[in-house]
């Protein structure tokens, strides 16, 4: 059996091998989540993507947003 960690939840979409477009749920297993498919004797682990390690900073090109992440350094 092949497995495939993914990073969508709670519903896996892939392709057979025939064209045909098959949806599986991830259930709730031990050690997290997972799914099997057995059309193409695969087994699909959820894995929380991890955090980026780009630091992003402000476009200038955007407008100030407000709301609980604003940081107030654009005040008018």
């Amino acid at each position: 059996m092949r497995t495939v960690y993914v990073a969508e939840y709670p519903a896996i979409q892939h392709r057979h091998r025939n064209g045909d477009i098959v949806t599986v749920r991830l259930k709730r297993r031990a050690g997290g989540y997972s799914a099997s498919c057995s059309g193409c004797d695969t087994e699909f682990v959820y894995r929380k993507p991890g955090a980026s390690r780009i630091q992003h900073h402000k476009s200038p090109l955007l407008p100030p947003v407000k709301g609980n992440f604003d940081t107030g350094d654009d005040e008018h």
